[in-house]
């Protein structure tokens, strides 16, 4: 095709074609269809991620504190000084820091009985109940016998406590242990 002069000129890129002579609107150009706008979820994901975060550091915090707490409410074996201080006794064995806590004269946050029961584990502590004995004061002693590693099996003596309510405790240190016992 040949354009000469009177001949219609060749379109030039770039530039709209031009507008039909008979008054007609302009034709449209043609674009290509638009892919849909894909949504961002970020947020979605960072919001999602940090509530399953806090739901488990809150869900771990929480475990810690019911594992860890000792100030459970105490309740004293009922019966007399022969009762509380087998309690004592199967509570070192078995390792029940509940147990320990419920027979502990003085139970305390500072030295808890999950931490008196880590060291029975460690040391493998184990103790075997002997006959009563005397004492001075008011209060009951038993004769045991403590095994732990590293150490020769040790006789000791065991002293409970009547405390005002009339219950009996035993008189052990932070540790769980009668106070003659080196550490």
């Amino acid at each position: 095709m040949t354009y000469g002069p009177g001949s219609p000129q060749p379109p030039q890129w770039g530039a709209p074609p031009p507008a039909p002579q008979w008054g007609g609107p302009p034709p449209q150009q043609w674009q290509p269809p638009q892919p849909p706008k894909k949504r961002r979820r970020t947020g979605l994901i960072i919001g999602t991620c940090l509530g399953a975060v806090v739901l488990l550091a809150g869900g771990g915090f929480a475990v810690f504190i019911v594992a860890t707490d000792d100030s459970v409410e105490v309740h004293r074996p009922a019966g007399g000084p022969e009762v509380v201080v087998q309690a004592y006794v199967d509570a070192v064995n078995k390792r029940d820091p509940i147990g320990l806590q419920n027979v502990n004269c003085h139970a305390s946050s500072e030295y808890p009985a999950t931490r008196s029961v880590e060291g029975f584990i460690r040391d493998n502590v184990r103790i075997s109940l002997g006959k009563p004995t005397t004492g001075p004061g008011a209060g009951a002693f038993f004769e045991a016998e403590v095994s732990r590693a590293a150490h020769p099996p040790t006789t000791t003596r065991l002293e409970l406590n009547r405390e005002e309510a009339g219950t009996w405790c035993v008189f052990v240190t932070g540790h769980g242990l009668p106070p003659d016992l080196p550490p």
